[in-house]
């Protein structure tokens, strides 16, 4: 029968855990996180299941997790307590030639499989799984696969937050204009960032090939200080300097554009500008613009001034809404979109 032991470690709400089913693809089991609790979803050939229970996980701390397929039911324990009992006529898994073979699919599904499922769910998990125990066979298997891969292993302490590698960008979809007007839009960004490297772009906006507002951090003249520059095309129209940004602090940006006048502060500090360049973004606005994180697309050399990947821990909030990486239309592989390194002080 199918079993599964493991500790598990996350700041994500959603997101698929584990995902086994039968080389014919009739009977799988679905173990995933929602809200933060563990939720099963089954079928087999007396029907499909979906249920979930126990309390929230998602709090950075490391959990035992096991599911165990029993007689009549499937039990699922945390901290080797039972929080979930699921009645299940019949086995999850028909034995072939005396041998119960599945594949398993680890943070993520198959493709095609979402539209199966009972209960649709965002399956991009972002975190850390150690001490494997599949099938009774410990980490026979899963080892192999985690240990040529560098991104996939577990950073060692973990706080909230994302973290970019500085090899890759994240990509959004985001509506900035007013309800009420057509004409109106507003870019309203608050970041709180702890970068690791003195250049890099941490939101940009992409219209054809240009680059109509991006926000940056760059090298100063200066040897113990970094500016934060905000953009539009290829002119600085407002920048602050820093003291040490590559520290264990984290420092908030701001960011507010309208039509008129774009404001700049970083911490306490505060550069306003009516630029005549806000009539470029003005037109860009008017037209279509997709957002980016952590870096640019390919874009003509001279579109803008700063063009390296962002590296480092970043969270960032748009017009009041916290972004979610695992909501993006694309991400970088190697971007934690839950997870960010602590600097062990």
């Amino acid at each position: 029968r199918f079993t599964a032991e493991f500790d598990f470690r996350t700041y994500d709400a959603e997101g698929v855990i584990l995902y086994a089913e039968s080389l014919d693809n009739t009977a799988w089991i679905l173990l995933a996180l929602r809200d933060g609790k563990i939720e099963i979803q089954f079928k087999n050939e007396f029907g499909t299941k979906v249920t979930s229970g126990g309390k929230a996980i998602n709090d950075g701390l490391w959990h035992i997790i096991s599911v165990e397929e029993l007689e009549h039911s499937i039990s699922v324990k945390i901290a080797k307590e039972a929080v979930m009992s699921i009645n299940s006529p019949g086995t999850l898994f028909k034995l072939s030639q005396g041998f119960l073979e599945t594949k398993v699919y680890i943070a993520g599904l198959p493709r095609k499989v979402g539209d199966t499922l009972v209960k649709q769910i965002n399956p991009r998990l972002d975190g850390c799984i150690r001490a494997w125990n599949l099938m009774n066979q410990g980490h026979s298997g899963v080892k192999e696969v985690i240990q040529e891969k560098q991104s996939k292993h577990c950073l060692i302490a973990v706080g909230r937050g994302s973290f970019y590698p500085g090899s890759g960008m994240a990509k959004f979809q985001i509506n900035y204009n007013k309800p009420d007007s057509a004409e109106d839009w507003l870019i309203n960004v608050t970041m709180t960032i702890r970068p690791s490297t003195d250049t890099g772009v941490m939101f940009a906006l992409v219209s054809n090939e240009t680059v109509p507002l991006a926000l940056s951090i760059v090298d100063s003249n200066s040897s113990d200080s970094q500016q934060i520059i905000a953009t539009i095309g290829n002119v600085t129209v407002a920048h602050l300097e820093s003291k040490k940004l590559c520290t264990p602090r984290k420092v908030l940006v701001g960011l507010l554009v309208t039509r008129q006048q774009l404001e700049l502060s970083v911490d306490s500090h505060t550069d306003r500008s009516n630029s005549e360049q806000l009539s470029i973004l003005h037109q860009a606005m008017m037209a279509d613009v997709v957002t980016y994180l952590g870096g640019l697309p390919d874009v003509p050399v001279g579109a803008t001034l700063v063009t390296a990947f962002y590296n480092g821990c970043m969270e960032v909030k748009v017009n009041d809404r916290q972004l979610d990486l695992d909501e993006a239309i694309s991400k970088h592989n190697d971007i934690r979109s839950h997870s960010c390194p602590l600097i062990m002080q």
